[in-house]
């Protein structure tokens, strides 16, 4: 069985209104609840052939042609969705040569097995003012 998840989400107007929008065939309010399930709640080690990186709690690994096959789309949108995402400030993504970091922003923590995960990377955001 599934534990069940709780989680925070802060949006500003602008990221709702975003998020509510649909555009290119995808709809952005389900690809972005499907990063947040991908999104690591402790931090984890990451190794893929030769490489590897620590996987912060608010973050989480994954290349355009693995979000592609989740969102069943072609990699030019998850490209395009993954940019305005940026742009808006809910995530932000740093790409290597073999994969993808994404770290969420609007997600404040995560509450499972009566204990809250704060998302220490939301606290960051929200001190630079773009909360």
């Amino acid at each position: 069985m599934d534990q069940l998840i709780s989680y925070t989400l802060v949006l500003n107007k602008n990221q709702a209104d975003y998020l509510a929008a649909s555009k290119y065939g995808i709809n952005r309010m389900q690809a972005l609840v499907s990063l947040i399930d991908l999104t690591k709640t402790a931090d984890e080690e990451y190794k893929m052939k030769g490489y590897s990186t620590t996987v912060r709690a608010g973050q989480f690994v994954a290349s355009e042609v693995e979000l592609s096959r989740i969102w069943k789309c072609d990699r030019k949108t998850v490209s395009r969705v993954l940019d305005q995402m940026n742009q808006m400030g809910l995530i932000s993504t740093v790409q290597n040569n073999r994969t993808s970091i994404h770290t969420v922003y609007c997600v404040q923590n995560w509450r499972f097995e009566n204990r809250t995960v704060y998302n220490k990377f939301y606290e960051k955001q929200r001190k630079k003012g773009n909360q």
